[in-house]
Formats: C-alpha cells, sequence, structure tokens
C-alpha cells in the first residue's frame, strides 16, 4: 500500500487501485487489443497482466498486453509506458520510476 502524505495529512492508496489505474490506462492506447492474462484460452500467460512494486514512496509497473495485428510493438510499448506514468502521478500522486511493457501476444482477426 503506498502512502501519500499532503502536509500532516496522508493517504494510503492501495497496489490494486494502482494496479487498475495502469490497466485502463494501457488499455486506452490504440494498438492494444487486451491485458495479457485477463482472457481465457492460448492468450493467457497466467501472470497478472498488472505487477506493482512498491519501491519506498515509487512504484515500478510492469504491463502485460496483447498487441492487435499491424501495430508496431515498439510504438505501442512507448506510448504505453507514457500514458501509465502519466496517468498514475495525475490520479493518485505518486511516482511511477518505472513501466516496463511486456507483449505477450498478437491478436489476429479471425
Amino acid at each position: 500500500m503506498e502512502k501519500v502524505q499532503s502536509g500532516v495529512r496522508s493517504i494510503k492508496i492501495s497496489d490494486e487501485v494502482l494496479s487498475k489505474v495502469a490497466a485502463l490506462a494501457a488499455k486506452d492506447i490504440d494498438g492494444v487489443a487486451n491485458l495479457a492474462g485477463c482472457c481465457k484460452g492460448i492468450l493467457s500467460t497466467g501472470a497478472a497482466p498488472v505487477e506493482i512494486v512498491n519501491m519506498g514512496g515509487a512504484i515500478a509497473v510492469t504491463v502485460r498486453v496483447i498487441l492487435k495485428n499491424g501495430y508496431r510493438a515498439v510504438s505501442v510499448a512507448k506510448q504505453i509506458q507514457q500514458s501509465v506514468k502519466q496517468n498514475v502521478q495525475d490520479m493518485t500522486g505518486v511516482t511511477a520510476v518505472n513501466v516496463n511493457v511486456e507483449i505477450s501476444g498478437v491478436e489476429f482477426d479471425a
């Protein structure tokens, strides 16, 4: 649980909330089909789609995504990094010092 202090008051933000903020930010990026591990079948990796590691006042985030066919992985990953970092900071006040993106698969149109 991350603790943000403001003067004499403090706010506790759970890792689950931070994870959801990061997940929503990643899903909003054009080229992301879904988060990895959140769906059943061949695209499921078994790992959590978003992992948060508390680094003593800041966090490291790992986001696992399924890429849409036809999109450049490096470009989409950079956009995810920027979006997750910005949204976590804006919505919670917690600094994301590392945002790692794992492309776990590609979704092809059926």
